[in-house]
Order: C-alpha cells, then structure tokens, then sequence
C-alpha cells in the first residue's frame, strides 16, 4: 500500500513539473540591431581619463559616433518597428510553426544584419580611434565597458513562478546527464 502511493504521488509530481512552454519575451528590434548611444559625459570617467585634451576628444569621438548611429536608427526605425510589433504579436506561434519561424528568421536577418554590420563599422572605427590616444588602461578599460553596455542590450531570461529561470530543464536540475554526457 505505502509503495503504491509513494509511485502514484511521484507520478503526479513528474507530470505536474513537466515544462511548459517558455513565457515569450518582448522582442527588441533596436537592441537586437545593436542600436544604443554612449552617455559621453560619463564615458571619461568610466575610462579614468585625467586630462582635458584626451577627455575632449573622447567625448568629440563619441558624439560623432552617436550622432552616425542616430542616422542609421533614423534611416531603419520603420523597418525595424514592423519586425518588432510581427514578431510580439506572433509570440508563442513562433514555438509551434516552423515555417513562420523560419520567414520571420529570414526577415530578421534581412532587417537586423544589416543594420548591425555598419553600426559595428562605426564602432570598429571608434574603437581605433581611441585607441590611438588612450594609454592601454584606459583603452583596456573602455573595451570593458563597451562590453557591458552592449550585455545591458541582451533579453534577460523570463523566471519561472518558483524563481527559478527557465532554460534550465528538468534533467539539468536533477543532475542527469544529457546529449554528450559520460553518465
């Protein structure tokens, strides 16, 4: 008797903690696109930069880059606010229906790709700038926090209702091994 409820209570329990489908997050074409300006009153002091000079063209760096990036998120806005309102109103169909994953993937690489690779021209260049007067700190310290503005721009993972986030699945969290485990 005692075996048979404990088998009936672990099966209730395995189909109660069986996945649901993932909440869909809000789809940001302008963060997928990399589009974002640097606060270039803040960058020197992030970066440590002591003098005026070099602080100055730092921000004259900046300012040109946002304003370039500004014409680039000017120029696509249309494109990219239609991507974003197919792909939130689609939502969860995305999950289920392949073809319409597939064509909105196409269109995202038409849109976004584009969009990405010269606002990265914009930044490789930059970067060079900078780079030909920023002392190897400060430049190892402006990476660093081109770096972190551009992790801010990343989705976050939806939790789950106990808190736990969802791309761990079942097996991970009980510590059985998966494709290409030794277990």
């Amino acid at each position: 008797m005692k075996k048979s409820l404990i088998v009936l209570v672990l099966f209730i329990s395995y189909f109660s903690f069986a996945q649901e489908a993932p909440e869909f997050p809000k789809y940001n074409a302008k963060n997928a696109a990399n589009i974002f300006y640097y606060n270039f009153s803040e960058v020197p002091k992030e970066i440590k930069v002591k003098d005026e000079v070099t602080a100055a063209k730092t921000i004259k760096l900046l300012r040109s880059y946002n304003d370039k990036v500004k014409k680039i998120s000017f120029l696509n806005m249309p494109k990219l606010q239609e991507l974003e309102l197919t792909i939130n109103t689609l939502g969860k169909q995305l999950y289920s229906n392949r073809d319409l994953a597939e064509k909105v993937r196409k269109d995202i690489e038409a849109t976004i790709l584009p969009v990405r690779d010269s606002i990265s021209l914009y930044e490789k260049t930059l970067n060079e700038d900078l780079k030909s007067f920023l002392s190897k700190k400060q430049l190892k310290k402006w990476l660093k926090y081109q770096r972190s503005e551009k992790r801010n721009l990343l989705p976050k993972a939806p939790k789950n209702s106990n808190g736990s986030s969802q791309g761990m699945g079942r097996r991970s969290m009980r510590g059985e091994g998966g494709r290409g485990s030794r277990y």
